[in-house]
């Protein structure tokens, strides 16, 4: 099994109105057993969600999501580890896997949203998170694994 694991920061809004507050969840992006002899990309997806709420009408909301680099500490080359061994990968905004997820440097981009909130009826964004391991990675067997915090600035 190959997991990565993103945890998320609890996030507080500092939004304009009364009783503003956001959160952030998130799955994990599992790539499940990756095969060394394939030629082929080992694709992956999860989600990263934020949810804003007010106590009352017409907040106005803006934020933005980064992801962390993980182990490697750069994100433009992540890589997933297994005791001395590492298995490269990354993450992605979008579905052709050409923008890759950080905090917008670098070569990195963020993702965010901005709107008004209505009264007492919270939103849900969900930003999927496309990942990608690339082929022909000589690797021993055992389970690799990364972990990244996904943050939302408001």
């Amino acid at each position: 099994m190959v997991p990565v694991i993103i945890f998320c920061e609890r996030a507080e809004a500092t939004c304009t109105g009364l009783g503003c507050s956001c959160s952030i969840s998130s799955d994990d992006v599992s790539f499940g057993t990756y095969d060394p002899l394939s030629g082929s990309n080992h694709d992956a997806t999860g989600e990263v969600r934020v949810t804003c709420g007010a106590l009352v009408a017409s907040v106005g909301v803006s934020y933005t999501i980064s992801l962390s680099s993980g182990s490697s500490g750069t994100a433009l080359s992540r890589s997933m580890a297994n005791g001395g061994s590492t298995l490269a990968y990354n993450l992605y905004t979008n579905p052709s896997r050409t923008s890759v997820w950080g905090n917008g440097a670098g070569g990195t981009v963020t993702l965010g949203n901005s709107y008004t909130l209505s009264l007492l009826f919270p939103k849900t964004d969900a930003f999927p998170v496309y990942g990608r391991i690339p082929p022909g990675q000589t690797v021993g067997a055992g389970s690799y694994a990364d972990s990244l915090v996904a943050t939302v600035t408001f």
